[in-house]
């Protein structure tokens, strides 16, 4: 009984006989004509998760109660529990709630408020389930939710500016779904739990983004929800995949009651479906997704009839749905942007264009799949980056046909022509988006990744200083311009612009790192090790920060700590060539022999030979050192030599050739080398 009950939000509550024999008539009238229980797919597609059934046994019954009056039933059958469970998939791990509720006001529309819930976290944790739960007054309103992740700390800053709880926004660009997940919530709605071994990431430092879809109710109604978390135990051994159908290049003229849009893809490897979400604003109709599988099968996959954008939801299959490589599969979306649609926003009716608001409009399915062979995943995702780069131009093409002088759009034009390589295309529409607004940052910046992309160094430099005078603020420009100094020798300018990174986004886990760089470089270890475990409270999964940050402690002599991080370095990076190393001097020299472990050095300096080759003078140095300590003496020395050798010719390196001269000839009597 979620919805209906005197605080949920169907228009009358069932919670009593009472309630139930006054609105027997219109209870008949629903089932009858399939509105009630509320299902939008069509019939004989799925099945899915969560289908409501009503057979028609019990409809009839339903129909023969109310013509005969009403009466009441068996008083004395144990009455069914009108009050739903808090969570019922269990208490959760972790709950975050909003601070405060936030009031929706009278009014005719609906509104799209986002709540920011910082998540508490030490470490990474795996999510298995995630579900919500509104307050009871809330129930009445919230017509649906969506939980987004947001790393960038954007939605703070947005919402810090708001006197109300939130901000307004239906589409946000500084939060998205986990990758490959789909989190939506509807009223009603049981949740579930992902299968087995499909768990996404939460990381330290991300926040929550709750979405709400909020209908209005006659009173002011204050809404506050919490968001429960489920934990996997272990990591998943499994990765869908987001893949998108959808279209950006279209105009629904004015009056057209069936104006259709299609989009389809060819699947490069066999993948299992299951999940879709299908989304359209106001003048959505239907939209059907169907596959054609390489033998010419035809396989429906979800077809909704009646759209109604106030019950749009996402649907998971009850068993997984396999499609082989090479089937084609295609979404139809149909739109009525007539007069005689009552949804349609306008009137009279208005050529409406893909966008953003409530007033344009959107045709897209998203479907969650999973590679049938793991080594597939990779190839799947970089073949969906460049259908949906095409999208994405074919869409902003349009959109520039439409308005030529539509800075933004060239800018994002710019901004995927640079995506796929085409920097000449790219270069072009930066250069019209600053001639149609030359006070707008964004292109200068990305006109600066493209001069970057061409080793032009110094016009990236002076791009990046017209972005930040205009957009004092811009921390991602700062940071790149500190970098940019960096590397042409000018080090107390990078500090500058690190720093007013760091202070215009304090969770800027690049700027903190690089900021670190400097630090770490000029001796300064114990600031150096501060920007790096900032920088790691932010972006717990970088692997060049831990590595550095081990470093860092190694020089310190704190080693329990530095072998911890190099450990971590590499769970995430196996292939990490400082961490390797890093790692296997501890391994070999350590002067506490608990932390010695010569076979383990042996195998790592090897294994960076294998990646980085034997000229380098640290790589030699630590491999002889790694021989050293597994008493091979006669490959320590010559490896040794040849690290002497290589250090006197190497720029930065001259001045550690004297030192490994010594361990030569501690390596000649038959002494391996021990840290002071």
């Amino acid at each position: 009984m979620n919805c209906h009950r005197p605080d949920g939000i169907a228009p009358f509550g069932l919670d009593t006989f009472s309630a139930a024999q006054a609105n027997a008539e219109r209870i008949a009238e629903v089932v009858t004509s399939a509105l009630m229980p509320p299902w939008k797919p069509a019939p004989f597609y799925g099945p899915f998760e969560g289908e409501p059934e009503i057979t028609v046994a019990e409809t009839d019954n339903l129909v023969a109660w109310a013509t005969n009056g009403a009466p009441r039933g068996d008083t004395t059958a144990t009455p069914i529990d009108p009050t739903p469970s808090s969570w019922p998939l269990g208490e959760p791990d972790l709950i975050v709630s909003m601070e405060e509720a936030y009031p929706v006001n009278p009014g005719d529309s609906l509104e799209h408020r986002n709540f920011v819930l910082p998540v508490d976290l030490t470490e990474r944790q795996w999510v298995r389930a995630v579900d919500i739960l509104p307050n009871r007054a809330g129930n009445a309103t919230i017509r649906r939710g969506r939980v987004m992740l947001d790393g960038s700390g954007t939605g703070r800053t947005v919402e810090a500016e708001e006197t109300l709880p939130g901000y307004p926004g239906l589409i946000i660009d500084h939060a998205a779904f986990p990758q490959g997940h789909i989190l939506v919530w509807s009223p009603g709605q049981t949740p579930t739990a992902e299968q087995p071994g499909l768990a996404w990431p939460l990381e330290p430092g991300t926040d929550l983004i709750l979405q709400l879809t909020l209908q209005p109710r006659p009173e002011t109604v204050p809404v506050q929800a919490s968001i429960g978390l489920y934990f996997a135990d272990e990591a998943p051994a499994l990765r869908p995949v987001g893949l998108g159908l959808n279209s950006k290049a279209f105009e629904i003229p004015a009056g057209n009651s069936d104006f259709v849009i299609q989009d389809r893809y060819r699947l490069p490897v066999g993948v299992d479906v299951l999940e879709l979400f299908p989304y359209m604003h106001y003048l959505g109709k239907t939209v059907e997704v169907t596959a054609s599988l390489p033998d010419g099968t035809e396989v429906g996959l979800l077809q909704i009839e009646d759209w109604d954008f106030n019950w749009q939801d996402s649907y998971r299959f009850a068993a997984p749905l396999h499609l082989p490589a090479g089937t084609s599969i295609e979404a139809r979306f149909t739109f009525d942007n007539s007069s005689a649609n009552p949804r349609n926003p306008s009137s009279p009716p208005v050529v409406v264009r893909h966008g953003e608001t409530m007033m344009d409009e959107r045709a897209e399915v998203l479907m969650q799949v999973l590679p049938v062979l793991p080594g597939d995943t990779e190839a799947l995702v970089e073949n969906l980056v460049l259908k949906e780069a095409r999208n994405d131009i074919i869409g902003l093409q349009t959109q520039l046909r439409t308005d030529p002088n539509n800075a933004v759009a060239h800018n994002d034009l710019g901004v995927r022509y640079l995506d796929i390589g085409q920097l000449q295309l790219a270069r072009d529409h930066f250069g019209q988006a600053i001639t149609i607004d030359p006070d707008n940052a964004e292109p200068h910046f990305n006109l600066g990744s493209l001069l970057i992309a061409e080793n032009n160094t110094q016009g990236a430099i002076e791009e990046l200083r017209r972005a930040v005078e205009i957009a004092p603020d811009y921390a991602e420009a700062h940071n790149n311009l500190g970098g940019l100094l960096a590397s042409v020798g000018l080090i107390d300018d990078a500090v500058v612009y690190y720093r007013l990174a760091i202070q215009f986004n304090p969770r800027h886990s690049e700027a903190l790192y690089n900021l670190g760089n400097v630090m770490l470089s000029r001796g300064n270890r114990v600031a150096a090790m501060q920007h790096y475990r900032n920088a790691l409270r932010y972006a717990p999964n970088d692997a060049e920060v831990h590595s550095n940050l081990a470093r860092a402690l190694t020089d310190e002599n704190e080693l329990d700590d530095a072998v911890m991080h190099y450990q971590s370095a590499l769970e995430i990076n196996p292939e990490l060539a400082p961490a390797l190393i890093g790692l296997a001097w501890i391994r070999a020299t350590a002067s506490n022999a608990a932390l010695r472990r010569s076979a383990e050095a042996l195998m790592l300096a090897q294994q960076t030979v294998r990646l980085v080759g034997a000229e380098h003078p640290e790589v030699l140095d630590t491999l002889a050192a790694a021989y050293a300590a597994e008493g091979r003496f006669d490959d320590a020395v010559a490896t040794a030599q040849k690290a002497a050798a290589a250090a006197r010719v190497t720029p930065g390196y001259e001045s550690t050739a004297t030192a490994i001269d010594e361990r030569v000839n501690m390596y000649i009597l038959f002494r391996p080398y021990r840290t002071p």
